[in-house]
């Protein structure tokens, strides 16, 4: 790397520079763009100032690696411009990474496993080249919201918003129940869940509940981008003695119609393409396609 490259904190002055990076890569790499200026915002804002590193040519920023953690994981993103220099962006920017995550683990005996997502064949291969190992295959799927029915609930089911003050507990032991069997599942515990609550994003009357008399049953957490008029569903669950029953397509349904009715114009997520539970197929009956896949890519340190 010659002299005409440097790379430091990316701080809140680095704003317009992230957003052109971000706005660069996912309408070339998407065709749309994904990321809103308030989630950048956050970066800037909630990520500490070593986990979030930016490298600049003459003056543009062209690479940015973020760390962030979440038990053993340590999801993560290495983001370059994408131009005939990708790899060796994603080259300079894991250096970063990997210094981060090993002083983060530096006073635990625990094995940390950096994550990170490769959308293109450049970002696969260097990812490889560096040591990282490709584990999982993903979706992002995607719905248009419009003409959207009125989803019929039966009788002996009722849903509703998420009351983080009286059903934070019962959310959590839900949610535990239902992952367990997931890829990759670890136990979080109840004060790390409710980390979630204080996210910019959270917004509790986008959290639905669907209850069978005094019996959770099952949950689907969504958020809305206000500047890209998508709305996320980051989390759907239903517990296993319910499962097989249509109720994971009826909450898609009544969240479909709740987004739409916050100006949502599309409904995204992200669904692993190997899911046991057959996920793809209950997404693409509720109207939704795959947009484009992604590959995971994991190392341990």
């Amino acid at each position: 790397m010659n002299g005409s490259y440097s790379k430091r904190i990316i701080s809140k002055e680095d704003k317009p520079s992230l957003v052109k990076l971000f706005m660069n890569y996912e309408n070339e790499v998407y065709g749309e763009v994904q990321t809103s200026e308030g989630e950048l915002q956050e970066i800037l804002e909630f990520i500490p100032a070593g986990d979030r590193i930016g490298l600049w040519k003459d003056g543009d920023l062209v690479a940015i690696s973020i760390l962030t953690e979440k038990d053993h994981r340590l999801p993560s993103l290495i983001l370059g411009k994408p131009d005939e220099n990708i790899g060796m962006y994603i080259e300079e920017m894991a250096t970063e990474l990997i210094k981060s995550a090993r002083a983060r683990k530096e006073h635990i005996s625990d094995s940390k496993t950096i994550i990170l997502s490769a959308n293109l064949d450049a970002e696969k291969r260097t990812f490889k080249k560096i040591g990282f190992t490709p584990t999982r295959y993903w979706f992002q799927m995607k719905k248009n919201l419009e003409g959207l029915d009125n989803p019929s609930i039966p009788s002996s089911y009722r849903i509703s918003e998420f009351n983080p003050d009286t059903e934070a507990q019962s959310l959590y032991e839900t949610f535990e129940e239902v992952f367990s069997d997931h890829f990759d599942y670890h136990k979080s515990e109840f004060q790390e869940f409710i980390k979630r609550f204080q996210r910019p994003s959270f917004d509790p009357t986008l959290w639905y509940l669907l209850k069978e008399e005094n019996d959770m049953v099952g949950f689907i957490l969504c958020s809305v981008n206000e500047e890209t008029e998508m709305g996320e569903i980051s989390h759907l669950g239903i517990r296993k003695d319910w499962r097989r029953k249509g109720l994971a397509h009826l909450l898609l349904s009544y969240s479909f119609l709740k987004l739409n009715e916050r100006g949502m114009k599309t409904a995204a997520l992200s669904v692993d393409s190997d899911s046991y539970t057959d996920a793809t197929i209950v997404y693409e009956k509720a109207g939704m396609y795959v947009y484009r896949g992604f590959t995971r890519y994991d190392l341990k340190v």
